[in-house]
């Protein structure tokens, strides 16, 4: 396919971001601060306004250098929004001491435009008092305040009931509710008509004796280490799950659609006697144990109250502090017939013990925990007891075995590879010797034959002189003249005769001199080898003997 270079600069100029939809480049501005949503106006015209229009909005005061420079950005950005836009979250997250002008004005401004979903995280740097209009809006669903830190000053909130009509799920974080002495109870959530899931996380109230939670429409009950707390009423008439970690509750009457209940902390509640029929699962895990005391009668007096009164369970997990309680007292479980006629599984968790292999279930305890229930599956894993120091030791010398048995090993399979490379050394240096004897042999019968011809040669040579001498000496007397050359002639014939006797022993004696060095190199490497396989023969035997001593050591 063929691309113009008009086409293609169109395709690379294309800004396929800006060409989406607002409320999807909403959206995805939604997800970092408003800070750098608003630095976006700066891309392009397409780009100037879309801020103004955003339904999200998230303030945090760290991307500034200082509280009063965010307060600013904050009063801007409010200011300048299209205001015809209703805000659906806001999130606002600040350090330092806020003024309540500030708080009242953030809070003014979103209630006005129906927010639902509210997030406040604040890091006071002194004693803070949140303003009485931050708790009271006819749109908020869903409403989040928490302390980044439960270092730093307290943030208390109006001790006047919330009103939030259309809320629905709340959550609180180290949050103070209540610090006034002149109070004997005080209520906070009876406004919150349509509140379904509650959440209190670390909390703190302080002189007070009872803190009512009464709503009509809850179905979620979550309460986490409950500070200076004394007493919790519960009036919650459509309570689904209720989990309690750490704090007191007296007397919480059951509504009759309760179905799961987790408590988790000492003592053990006293639960009202007029509910928990219809419980389906159960988390009890109480901290009752000491390693330096004895079970206390009355602990398990309660203990065993507490699980009568949950008797309805279907799935029941206990820990390991309860199972060991009442197995500690047989006498007061021995007569009891077992509350649980319609449990289904029987939980004993380990997860919060050290020594949970030392914990034994009597069977009194078993049989008041699982006697009407004898289809009901029983798990209780115990894990296993830390090594003695026997057995490290025992377990010390089986390595130390395992490893000098691999030691060996590893030495014998080194020893095979070195006796079959010494054999095929062997080989090779018996190949040597045979070649190097073929060689002399060839060597002998090339000599003798030499010999021979050296023979015939001069034979032939004594022949030829004879005659030549014959021959001078008749004609001594008529050519004198001619003597010099002759004498001369008879000097080259022996000298060629030398030379050529010297140019063939040369090749025959260069020959053996080589096959002799290759000979004697083999028969060093052959003596190497066979010294290295005697001295690793010598480490296995040592080997050897020292797992014999073992063993007898260990006998």
């Amino acid at each position: 396919m063929d691309f113009g270079h008009e086409n293609v600069r169109s395709a690379i100029n294309e800004d396929r971001l800006s060409s989406l939809p607002d409320e999807l480049i909403h959206q995805i501005l939604s997800c970092m601060d408003s800070k750098f949503a608003v630095q976006t106006c700066l891309l392009s015209s397409r780009w100037k306004l879309l801020w103004t229009s955003m339904p999200c909005l998230n303030f945090a005061s760290h991307h500034f250098v200082s509280l009063p420079k965010f307060a600013k950005f904050v009063t801007h950005v409010l200011s300048h929004r299209n205001h015809q836009i209703e805000v659906t979250s806001v999130k606002l997250d600040f350090h330092g001491a806020a003024s309540q002008f500030f708080v009242r004005k953030i809070a003014n401004y979103v209630f006005s435009h129906n927010v639902q979903e509210l997030n406040v995280v604040i890091l006071p740097k002194k004693h803070h008092e949140f303003p009485p209009c931050l708790f009271s809006s006819q749109s908020l669903k869903h409403f989040t305040l928490s302390l980044s830190s439960c270092f730093f000053a307290p943030c208390v909130t109006p001790k006047t009931p919330w009103d939030f009509p259309a809320l629905t799920s709340l959550h609180l974080n180290e949050i103070t509710l209540c610090e006034d002495n002149t109070y004997k109870s005080f209520d906070l959530f009876s406004k919150c008509a349509n509140l379904k899931n509650l959440t209190l996380h670390s909390f703190f109230v302080n002189n007070v004796e009872v803190f009512d939670i009464i709503t009509p429409q809850l179905s979620d009950l979550t309460l986490i280490n409950g500070r200076k707390l004394e007493v919790i009423n519960l009036v919650a008439p459509q309570l689904e799950n209720l989990t309690v970690i750490d704090c007191s509750i007296k007397n919480p009457i059951a509504p009759p659609g309760l179905s799961t209940l987790s408590y988790r902390g000492f003592p053990p509640p006293q639960l009202s006697k007029e509910g928990f029929h219809s419980l389906n699962k159960v988390t009890i895990s109480l901290s009752i144990y000491s390693s330096n005391m004895p079970f206390k009668e009355e602990d398990a007096r309660k203990t065993i109250n507490l699980l009568q009164e949950v008797h309805s369970a279907r799935f029941l997990t206990l820990n390991f502090d309860i199972v060991e309680c009442i197995s500690s007292f047989p006498d007061l479980i021995s007569h009891c017939p077992s509350p649980f006629s319609n449990l289904i599984c029987l939980n004993i968790d380990s997860g919060m013990r050290n020594d949970a292999y030392k914990v034994n279930m009597s069977t009194e305890a078993r049989n008041f925990l699982l006697e009407n229930s004898p289809n009901a599956t029983f798990i209780m894993e115990l894990p296993e007891a830390p090594p003695t120091k026997a057995m490290k030791q025992k377990e010390a010398r089986e390595k130390r075995k395992v490893k000098l048995v691999e030691d060996i090993e590893r030495h014998m399979t080194e020893l095979q590879a070195s006796v079959d490379l010494g054999k095929m050394h062997h080989g090779t240096t018996e190949g040597v010797k045979d070649e190097f004897g073929y060689l002399i042999v060839d060597a002998r019968m090339l000599i003798e034959q030499k010999m021979m011809l050296n023979e015939q040669m001069k034979e032939s040579a004594e022949r030829h002189k004879a005659e030549m001498q014959i021959q001078v000496d008749q004609r001594t007397v008529q050519t004198e003249s001619g003597r010099p050359q002759i004498e001369l002639g008879k000097v080259l014939v022996e000298e060629g005769m030398q030379m050529q006797v010297e140019r063939r022993e040369l090749p025959i004696d260069s020959h053996k001199a080589e096959m002799q060095l290759k000979g004697r190199e083999a028969h060093t490497e052959s003596e190497g080898v066979c010294a290295g396989l005697f001295a690793r023969f010598e480490v296995c035997v040592q080997r050897m003997l020292d797992l014999v001593n073992e063993g007898k050591e260990d006998a």
